[in-house]
């Protein structure tokens, strides 16, 4: 009665199913890593974000790692190094397209750090970052690294606008030595333009990667049940 699932197109048909079954499974399983690996990214926010501003020598030497570093609540003194001003291009927030302009900033020890010093939309301008000592107080991150499909910097040259912040590479273009975070600025003293607006801060949501689970579970599902409706449907004709 069932020899019929042993010729060739059958089998074609059967080795289909497996491998769309075996691809949901697959998918579903990634879902599940990105949702663990969410929540363990929500955990390590709410402990940096819970842990007091301290000075930025401080963090640095206790973390050498940048991703140790990262999101964390520092102040920082130093000096704007005017002339070497560049602008992270095709970002957005709340719903505006714009850009960050970055302005390096040199600590007491002669190092620079990077800091993005908030968001214009476009069309928008901002003036120069202030002269003379500054205190900043702000959040650092690890440099950015280029994802699947983005548009790439220059490897050479100096770039006066980028596509994100990557420390190794616009260290080729600066006189002093960078830190290996940069700072996202919250406040300035003295006040920084009034143009910008501070960059959003993360959002704590798990995101939709446990409903695309049970998608893609359903989905495989589904694909099991039309393989046995198909072949109930050949057996009783």
């Amino acid at each position: 009665m069932y020899k019929f699932l042993l010729r060739p197109k059958w089998m074609a048909f059967h080795l289909l199913i497996v491998a769309l079954v075996t691809t949901m499974l697959m998918l579903a399983n990634w879902q599940w890593h990105r949702y663990h690996q969410r929540i363990a990214f929500n955990a390590t926010l709410i402990e940096r974000f819970d842990t007091p501003t301290q000075p930025l020598e401080q963090v640095l030497s206790e973390f050498s790692s940048a991703s140790d570093a990262e999101w964390r609540s520092v102040q920082v003194v130093g000096m704007y190094l005017h002339g070497h001003d560049l602008r992270v291009a095709n970002v957005s927030q709340g719903g505006r397209a714009g850009f960050d302009p970055v302005t390096p900033l040199q600590l007491l020890d002669g190092r620079l750090i990077l800091v993005n010093r908030g968001f214009i939309p476009l069309g928008g301008s901002v003036l120069g970052a202030p002269d003379g000592q500054v205190t900043l107080q702000g959040r650092l991150r690890a440099s950015s690294t280029k994802r699947l499909g983005a548009v790439s910097d220059a490897s050479s040259g100096v770039l006066t606008e980028v596509q994100r912040i990557d420390i190794t590479r616009l260290q080729q273009q600066m006189p002093f030595p960078l830190v290996n975070v940069y700072l996202e600025m919250q406040t300035s003293s003295p006040a920084d333009d009034a143009t910008l607006s501070r960059i959003a801060e993360p959002t704590f949501s798990n995101g939709p990667h446990l409903g695309y689970v049970g998608q893609w579970i359903l989905f495989s599902l589904c694909a099991l049940g039309g393989w046995f409706a198909i072949v109930r449907r050949e057996v009783t004709t």
